[in-house]
This record gives structure tokens, C-alpha cells and sequence, in this order.
């Protein structure tokens, strides 16, 4: 009886224990089925709405972009509304030691001072950053406690294009010059293509500009140079003179009749030497020399002037000089040479007019294709016209490159100015 009790009571046991387990599995399993016959989420769809929420969190609580202190910007938004003098203050300690001692005058010629940074950037000054905080790296060739030398300022620019900084310079400013209230002479008068009335075919002018260009030589040689001559600002740079050497760098024995950049090529432009000559504390002719807003404005964050200079081209020739590369970026024909014979002996307003020129607006600084027609352009191509000679090549051959006055953009489309020049000359019934 005993262990017929005990058997007993061990299947009631191992029943007892198979309904729990059967049971437990149920509860499991019921939650699951009801949630989704009622329409609520399963737990796998709650874990996915969860997930999205988060990425859209991280989206809405994504923080700013994180500024690069390393490069400085006049024209990010808080340094616009900041005048010059809050920051550069005139004139720099070190203004007479920046210029040879009988050329030194008051002039701002250093980067502004740690007083001026601290105003808005402390928190950048004293950053936990190694070896040292970012925005130092501004100014300072290498921030160390010991080494506190800086940057080449860009002023004097004599001394400044002597430093390798200064080939890839690119200012955040240009430079506004009324030269209308300076030039006298060639504000008064027209360049050669706009002085027949009427806009009568340059044809006409075509068979005096001879005479015109000796009058116009002959005029400049009796003037002698002042306040309200071109070469008072402009000279040329780096001219060959006497010298038998041509080219800017030494040329392949090869070259033939390649482009290789001559010397002679570009003008100088005017930098305070010259305008404080005038615009000085102790004259009181306005603008003084501390209004540098007056000159100096910010350029278009997106000024991409269209040139005729290729970076590569310059390398393989060695060119290197930092005012040959500023002017070469902004030119659109990268053959002129101002000292040619048949160049040097026009008058500047034979070309540049100077009554519509403004400095800010590189259009309007550009030479007129008329201008360049009065020599180049014939009734007819077998007159010898160079851009004649170029467009029928064009014609001829559709990928032809026009190199006679251009590098990098004579491989693009013939401008309709181009041909509307030609046209304007051709003789009657001519094609």
C-alpha cells in the first residue's frame, strides 16, 4: 500500500507539473496573438517606430557644424558687422620697420593684436586643443610659447610678394578707385572705336589709325607725367628693355613658335605708397588713410572672374612671381604684351576707357574686341586682320583653338562680339 501511495502520488505530481508548463507557454503566447488580432503593434513594429523616432530626434537635435577657427574670413557674418578699426588699428606699431627708413610713413602693416581676437573669440583663445588652439594657427606660423612668429601681412605688398604665402594669395577684398576723378586726361577722352559718330564702320578709322598712333605717341613724349597720367600708377612690369632676353623664364630651346610668357606682359597697380601721397593725415584730402572701408570692399563670396590663365601652364613655365600670378588670374587674353613696339606706342585710352570703368565690376575693366579691331580686324581677310585669319580658321575647322590672343579660352565657342566685329568692317556686298 505504501508504494502504490507513493506512485500515485508522483503521476499527480508530474500532471500537476505538465498543466503548469502548458499553462506558462500559453501566457507567452496569447499576448502575442491578441495584441495583433485587435489591431495593436507587436512588439517587433513598436521596436522599429522607436527607432525612427530616435533618428528623427538625432536629425532635429543634430548640432551646428563646427567652425574650422583655422581659417579666417572677412566675410563671414559677424566679421561684416565689424568696423576696420575694431580690429586693425591705425597706424601699426611696427610701421617703421615695415619700410625702408626714408619710405616709412604711418600705414597699417601687422596683423591686428591678441586684444582685438579676444573681444569675441576667449573661448577659442583657451580651448583644450593640442599642441595648440586652432584659431592660433591664424596668424602664427607655429603657436608655441616660444616661436611666436607670424604670417607675412599683405602690406607692404613689396615685401609681402617676396614670401612664397603671396603666389596663392587671394584677397577677400577688391579695391574701389573713381579713376574718372583722377585721370583727367583719359577720362576726356574716347577710346579710337568710339570717336566716329554714329557707330560708321571702323573701316574709316582703320585708315588713319596711323596718323592717330603717332599724334597720340608723339602727345605723351610732350606731356611730362603727373597727377592725372596713367603711368603715375601704371608701369610696366618687369620690362625687357635692352635686354636680349624676352621671356618672363627661361624658354625651351624648342619652343619655336609656342607661347612662352614674355616679359613686359603685365602693369604694375598703384598701393598706398602712391595713394597716401595724396589721401594723407597731414594733407586732409579725403579719404584719409585710416577710412579703409573707403577703398577696401568685400568681395562676392562666389567672384570667379573668367580668365584666360591655367595654373598648370604657369608651372611648367616656372612663372612663380606673385604679382605676374595675381594679374594673370584676372586677365582674358594671355598673349597681350603691353611692351610690344605696336603696343607701347598706343596711348592707354586707345584702348582702356576709363570713363565707364569700375574697379568692383571686371567687365567693365575688360578691352573692348572694337578696340582691339582697329588693328586687327580687316575689311577682309586677305588684308592680314588676325582675328579675320582666326575665324575663317574656325569655320574650316569647328575644334580650331585660337591662340593668336588666348590660352584656356580659345578652345571656347567664338564669342558673338567676335564676329560682329569682323562684320562691321567688311566692304559692301563683302563675305
Amino acid at each position: 500500500m505504501t508504494s502504490r501511495a507513493a506512485e500515485k502520488n508522483l503521476r499527480y505530481r508530474a500532471s500537476g507539473l505538465a498543466a503548469f508548463i502548458v499553462l506558462a507557454a500559453l501566457g507567452f503566447a496569447v499576448p502575442r496573438q491578441t495584441s495583433t488580432a485587435y489591431g495593436l503593434a507587436s512588439p517587433e513594429p513598436q521596436r522599429r517606430a522607436q527607432g525612427a523616432q530616435s533618428g528623427a530626434s538625432r536629425v532635429a537635435n543634430r548640432r551646428p557644424r563646427r567652425i574650422d577657427y583655422r581659417k579666417f574670413s572677412h566675410s563671414s557674418v559677424k566679421h561684416r558687422e565689424q568696423a576696420c578699426d575694431s580690429c586693425h588699428k591705425f597706424p601699426s606699431s611696427n610701421w617703421k620697420l615695415a619700410r625702408k627708413v626714408d619710405a616709412a610713413f604711418p600705414d597699417i602693416t601687422e596683423r591686428p593684436a591678441h586684444a582685438s581676437c579676444l573681444n569675441c573669440h576667449r573661448q577659442q583663445f583657451f580651448a583644450r586643443e593640442r599642441p595648440a588652439p586652432a584659431i592660433c594657427s591664424v596668424c602664427h606660423t607655429n603657436s608655441t610659447p616660444r616661436n611666436t612668429a607670424r604670417h607675412p601681412f599683405p602690406n607692404p605688398p613689396e615685401a609681402f610678394n617676396l614670401t612664397a604665402r603671396a603666389r596663392n594669395f587671394v584677397s577677400d577684398f577688391q579695391i574701389f578707385f573713381p579713376h574718372d576723378k583722377h585721370i583727367e586726361i583719359v577720362s576726356g577722352a574716347k577710346p579710337a572705336h568710339e570717336s566716329e559718330a554714329g557707330g560708321q564702320l571702323l573701316k574709316a578709322s582703320f585708315g588713319r589709325i596711323s596718323t592717330t598712333q603717332q599724334k597720340d605717341a608723339q602727345k605723351q613724349e610732350e606731356q611730362k607725367p603727373n597727377e592725372s597720367s596713367c603711368a603715375v600708377c601704371h608701369q610696366t612690369y618687369q620690362p625687357q628693355g635692352e635686354s636680349e632676353e624676352e621671356y618672363a623664364t627661361k624658354s625651351p630651346p624648342d619652343l619655336g613658335e609656342a607661347f612662352w610668357l614674355k616679359k613686359g606682359t603685365f602693369k604694375t597697380t598703384p598701393n598706398h605708397a602712391s595713394c597716401f601721397t595724396c589721401h594723407s593725415q597731414e594733407s586732409g584730402v579725403l579719404p584719409a588713410p585710416n577710412d579703409c572701408a573707403a577703398c577696401h570692399r568685400l568681395a562676392p563670396v562666389l567672384l570667379r572672374p573668367r580668365s584666360d590663365f591655367d595654373p598648370k601652364f604657369a608651372a611648367t613655365m616656372g612663372v612663380n612671381d606673385p604679382l605676374i600670378l595675381q594679374k594673370w588670374r584676372r586677365r582674358t587674353s594671355g598673349t597681350f604684351r603691353h611692351e610690344w613696339m605696336s603696343h607701347a606706342e598706343l596711348s592707354c585710352n586707345a584702348c582702356h576707357n576709363v570713363t565707364v570703368m569700375n574697379t568692383l565690376d571686371d567687365e567693365t575693366k575688360k578691352v573692348p574686341i572694337l578696340s582691339c579691331g582697329v588693328c586687327h580686324v580687316t575689311p577682309t581677310t586677305a588684308d592680314g586682320g588676325a582675328l579675320n585669319v582666326a575665324l575663317d580658321e574656325r569655320k574650316a575647322k569647328p575644334d580650331f583653338q585660337c591662340t593668336k590672343c588666348h590660352l584656356t579660352l580659345g578652345k571656347e565657342p567664338t564669342p558673338k562680339s567676335h564676329v560682329d566685329a569682323v562684320e562691321r568692317v567688311k566692304p559692301p556686298g563683302g563675305s
